[in-house]
């Protein structure tokens, strides 16, 4: 009984990453457009960027998306604790939003990007980091 416990919570730790964002919209985008042509996935599972130590980190990039990846957006950001975006000539470029903890301790942000030429990016973290941090990982030194 013991060994199947063990089993059971080991791989209730390694697939929990995966189901990180399940709750959220973009979650669908990053299953839909993940693999389509134009597209780039980038997916890490407690790993450390720029020296700050990540759960989840999901990429992508995509190419002529970006309408279709702003409706999954709208629908993420009525449920944002916190919104900083940022606005050119009407239009919304970049930014981020807080998204409500998964669990106590853990921090859920996405971050997007979106080019004249309906091209950009759309970036899913979950960590221990602040939204400070997001900035500064974002637009600090290298």
């Amino acid at each position: 009984m013991k060994t199947v416990m063990t089993i059971a919570t080991l791989f209730l730790w390694w697939t929990m990453p995966s189901f990180a964002q399940k709750d959220l919209q973009i979650g669908q985008a990053f299953e839909r457009f993940g693999r389509s042509k134009g597209c780039k996935l980038v997916v890490l599972n407690d790993a450390e960027l720029k020296g700050y130590r990540l759960r989840v980190y999901k990429a992508l990039t995509y190419k002529r998306l970006s309408g279709e990846v702003s409706e999954y957006l709208k629908a993420d950001r009525k449920k944002a604790r916190k919104i900083r975006e940022v606005v050119a000539e009407g239009r919304i470029t970049s930014g981020y939003y807080q998204m409500p903890s998964s669990q106590k301790g853990i921090n859920r942000y996405i971050l997007f990007a979106n080019e004249t030429d309906q091209s950009g990016a759309l970036i899913y973290i979950e960590g221990t980091l602040e939204s400070d941090d997001i900035l500064k990982l974002c637009y600090g030194k290298r």
